[in-house]
């Protein structure tokens, strides 16, 4: 499965829930805020269709390069900040943070059910 911008415009609520200042904040200090929401994390990937599921694994199975293309092109469409913040190469850390926290979760919950 191929991650398109598409796709990242069609799910814009999820970037856009958070205000821009507050993401600048967390990306620049490199917080894993995947461990901060673990527990919505996990339930929301139990209530996921599994066309969702497998979007989410393409994801998290990319590079952080190619995810961040993504979101630049996805932000020149919308212009939307926080897109063009996790499209940053400054952001780099705080991505690979949080993919591999939520890789980890993912894969205990698969383990657990």
């Amino acid at each position: 499965m191929r991650i398109t911008e598409k796709d990242v415009i069609e799910s814009l609520e999820l970037f856009t829930r958070v205000p821009s200042f507050l993401l600048r904040r967390w990306v620049r200090k490199e917080i894993n805020l995947a461990s901060k929401f673990r527990s919505q994390i996990i339930d929301g990937y139990s209530q996921l269709s599994e066309y969702d599921r497998e979007r989410l694994r393409a994801i998290l199975e990319m590079d952080v390069s190619d995810i961040q293309d993504i979101l630049g092109e996805a932000h020149r469409k919308t212009g939307k900040e926080q897109l063009k913040i996790l499209s940053d190469p400054s952001s780099r850390k705080f991505i690979e943070i949080n993919l591999e926290e939520t890789r980890n979760l993912i894969s205990n919950e698969k383990r657990d059910s």
